[in-house]
């Protein structure tokens, strides 16, 4: 096979994008040592160029551009305030230009069927109504939410998706993954971010990273629907010390929705009271010991000591796709895909698109009728 003659500059940017130089990846696919030399002047077969588009996350057709294209890509406040906060990866990038693009098409949609602005986005959006106990009694009743919402759940799994069911219901895209799009093997890292929102008048999405333990995600997804409330966009570590003021208030907000004061104040025996309590509420063992250190029932020293031995729980198999592919997509928006396709008002392609499955999967979730929102 005659190879071609490629930009050298494009081929550089190629191999950065893809964590190597052009010399590693032309050595990585040689055969021979004369293979280095061509490869590293720029000149590639076709099969060649095809691995180095896919390694680096690009379109082929890239390739044989004279210079690297300007990628514009959505950009979205980055609001973690913690020392170790690593930077946000392409796989950050990817994931949200993927939600991007699903609130882009679901506004398009809404703004067809007269869908009228939620009058919660952005309620609290002037400093001076920022109070975290507003905030949280105009949650509780745009959400309907009850102690009946906890106790009633099995365990954490089964929290987050009543929870989620609710803000669906009343209009907040839900989205929890742990892997890029459809790419199973690449996996989404808690450490990088545990959530992002984007604040929209009448398509507003909160992105729960599920690489995380399901109590955390309970957390996350509170804390992420406050941003909705205050009508703030924006990535979060949720990291319960921080001296961001938004994340503060958004902590604030969470951890009064899930453990109520005054009720645990009720509850609240001693240190040993930590595993109970987190169980009880549904929700991690950090979040019991800062709402005990927030109220002097215990020490920074013991807090430190929880938050660094807090560790994920590891999770059990996956359950089928046609239960996954909804949750990572929004059950809600899911819903709308496929009835939109069925209907003939969107091509099955685009649909499957929109949804990163395949047009028959598409086939498959319209006649398991996407439950739930």
């Amino acid at each position: 096979m005659e190879p071609v003659t490629l930009s050298r500059e494009v081929l550089d940017w190629a191999a950065h994008k893809a964590g190597l130089t052009l010399q590693s990846f032309a050595e990585s696919v040689a055969k021979r040592e004369s293979d280095v030399n061509r490869i590293s002047n720029g000149k590639l077969t076709s099969s060649q160029a095809a691995k180095l588009a896919k390694k680096a996350r690009i379109p082929f057709g890239y390739l044989f551009l004279d210079e690297p294209p300007e990628i514009t890509r959505p950009v979205i406040p980055d609001l973690r305030q913690v020392q170790e906060a690593v930077p946000l990866s392409e796989d950050f990038h990817e994931v949200l230009q993927d939600v991007v693009a699903k609130q882009q098409w679901y506004i398009e949609y809404l703004k067809d069927s007269g869908d009228a602005a939620l009058p919660f986005v952005g309620k609290f959006s002037a400093v001076a109504t920022r109070k975290p106990a507003s905030v949280v009694e105009d949650m509780r009743k745009v959400l309907q939410l009850t102690d009946k919402d906890r106790s009633s759940s099995q365990d954490s799994s089964a929290y987050f998706s009543r929870l989620a069911l609710k803000a669906e219901r009343v209009g907040v895209l839900v989205i929890k993954t742990s892997f890029v799009k459809a790419a199973t093997k690449r996996s989404l890292s808690e450490k990088e971010f545990r959530g992002f929102a984007l604040a929209h008048p009448v398509a507003p999405i909160v992105f729960v990273n599920g690489k995380d333990a399901e109590v955390a995600a309970v957390f996350t997804l509170m804390h992420e629907l406050a941003h909705i409330w205050l009508g703030v966009s924006g990535v979060s570590d949720i990291a319960l010390k921080t001296s961001n003021a938004i994340e503060r208030i958004c902590n604030a907000v969470a951890a009064e929705l899930l453990v109520p004061a005054d009720d645990f104040k009720d509850k609240w025996g001693g240190p040993q009271d930590l595993y109970r309590l987190a169980a009880y509420y549904r929700v991690s063992r950090t979040v019991i010991a800062r709402r005990a250190l927030d109220y002097g029932f215990v020490d920074q020293a013991f807090y430190d000591q929880v938050a660094r031995e807090t560790r994920p729980i590891k999770k059990t198999g996956p359950p089928s796709p046609l239960v996954t592919i909804p949750v990572r997509n929004s059950k809600r928006f899911t819903r709308t895909v496929v009835s939109e396709a069925m209907s003939g008002n969107i091509l099955l392609r685009d649909a499957a698109g929109l949804l990163n499955v395949r047009p028959d999967t598409v086939m498959l979730l319209a006649r398991g009728k996407v439950k739930g929102g």
